[in-house]
């Protein structure tokens, strides 16, 4: 039987690189997409995350539950912090995307440099990466880079602009950093085929698969 997965998104940026990838990835996956783009749109009118926005994201994440899904993954960075809280409250695992990759790039020697495409991951990306680097007794260095001009080319379908920039970015980069981490779902898919010098590369779709698929066997074998 098939397995339905639900991706819950608030920009249409992540929809195309995180569906793609799963089809690739597991073809037999039945992937239903849920987006409420005027949610990232209010999270930054209104200067961050409050209880309004919280509870509008988890409308959708229940919606989701309650349509079938065995699984859910939550594509949008802002929200990772409150994964564990939405999953305690509902009977399917949700996942984020970004937890499992900055936890790998953490333990990794040298220097990072973690690139975001909208500013309000910055910090929140910051914090859970840092807290990785604090668990391993590391120092909590990292630094930030928001990718001028690819949110908003995103957000008006100009994906190849969108890639593009951050490509652009990245090749700015190299050779100065060991790791590049693409900090957002929506930038994978301009991480595909992406050949440095120096960094390492990381996205995110393959943690969030693994992550859900290990949460979801674990379920199973507890009947």
């Amino acid at each position: 039987m098939k397995k339905q997965i639900a991706l819950v998104s608030v920009t249409l940026n992540a929809v195309n690189p995180m569906t793609e990838f799963l089809m690739r990835r597991d073809p037999e996956l039945h992937l239903v997409n849920y987006l409420d783009s005027y949610l990232l749109e209010k999270v930054g009118a209104e200067g961050g995350i409050n209880d309004s926005s919280v509870r509008r994201m988890f409308d959708m994440l229940s919606t989701a539950c309650a349509d079938g899904a065995d699984g859910v993954i939550l594509t949008c960075t802002i929200f990772s912090p409150y994964v564990q809280y939405f999953s305690g409250l509902l009977s399917k695992p949700v996942v984020c995307p970004d937890g499992a990759m900055l936890d790998e790039a953490a333990g990794c020697p040298g220097r990072t440099a973690i690139l975001c495409t909208f500013t309000g991951t910055v910090e929140i990306t910051r914090g859970m990466y840092c807290g990785f680097r604090k668990r391993r007794g590391l120092p909590e260095e990292v630094d930030m880079y928001v990718v001028d001009g690819a949110y908003e080319a995103g957000k008006r379908r100009d994906f190849e602009t969108h890639d593009r920039l951050i490509r652009e970015k990245v090749a700015e980069l190299d050779g100065q950093y060991d790791q590049i981490v693409l900090a957002q779902i929506s930038m994978a898919h301009a991480g595909e085929g992406l050949r440095t010098e120096r960094a390492r590369i990381f996205t995110s779709p393959e943690s969030a698969y693994q992550s859900l698929v290990r949460i979801m066997e674990e379920k199973e074998d507890r009947g």
